[in-house]
């Protein structure tokens, strides 16, 4: 089934238990804001506000989310659009990216956590015409594989899908920089898979990965040495990533084309 056959197949609701409140997008810092939960009609909010050319270059440059997740079909097309304009996509400080939103944190080609924010995940909730769908139906079965194939194909790793497999849709798990360093996925979710590796080819080895593999406590001299190599290399790796970007208006034009005639 193609992602766009999916989107229209689903029809369904991957929500957080919170009020809902239409998504929007705003400029912020150097780049854009989505924030609020997502709703059917918002990638087209997105597309008029990406279009105005003042905002190619914000959109392009990061993408911040704060929102408890929302519609998935809506979700899955800005997604499909943060994958192709090459995004960073960060949670700041304070703000969530729960449910439907780890989506699209996902889609980013950079993906940053602050601290104090928040990602998570929890098994969908299926709702077909207002009405819940039977978990245990075929069907619901169905469109949790077309969910976590997709996820999948973002990179997202074995262990968050089965974290979210395993958490109750009334229940949300919490992703933590600490579980990821953990879990040795630190790495493996910052970075989009095939991007990393050009970024090490050019920057030299990503310096998370190389610190985790050194069990041995750092010198105060030797975390500000670290510290100084970690964003020369971020640096480095986000010259690579904007160097890569082919987000104007040709670009956008084609990928609302490319959408229209998949519904």
């Amino acid at each position: 089934m193609s992602r766009a056959a999916f989107v229209l197949f689903a029809s369904v609701l991957f929500n957080a238990l919170v009020p809902v409140v239409a998504a929007d997008i705003f400029a912020f810092r150097q780049g854009v804001l989505i924030q609020g939960t997502i709703q059917k009609g918002d990638y087209a909010k997105i597309i008029q506000f990406v279009r105005h050319p003042d905002n190619y270059g914000r959109f392009a440059r990061s993408v911040f989310l704060d929102s408890p997740g929302g519609d998935l079909g809506e979700t899955i097309r800005i997604a499909h659009l943060l994958e192709k304009s090459y995004a960073a996509t960060h949670v700041g400080s304070g703000a969530r990216c729960y449910s439907a939103c780890f989506i699209l944190w996902m889609s980013g080609v950079s993906r940053n956590v602050f601290a104090g924010a928040a990602l998570g995940v929890h098994r969908i909730s299926v709702k077909v015409d207002g009405e819940s769908m039977d978990p245990a139906s075929e069907s619901y079965a169905s469109i949790a594989r077309r969910v976590e194939d997709y996820m999948a194909s973002l990179g997202t790793p074995r262990t968050i899908l089965d974290k979210m497999n395993a958490t109750a849709s009334a229940s949300m798990f919490v992703i933590s920089q600490r579980w990821l360093a953990e879990q040795r996925l630190l790495t493996v979710v910052s970075y989009r898979g095939g991007f990393i590796d050009a970024a090490q080819a050019q920057c030299g080895p990503e310096p998370y990965a190389a610190a985790l593999k050194d069990s041995a406590p750092m010198s105060e001299e030797e975390a500000q040495r670290w510290v100084e190599v970690v964003k020369r290399w971020i640096g480095c790796a986000d010259e690579l990533r904007a160097s890569s970007q082919k987000l104007d208006g040709v670009s956008i034009a084609a990928l609302i084309a490319a959408s229209d005639t998949r519904r």
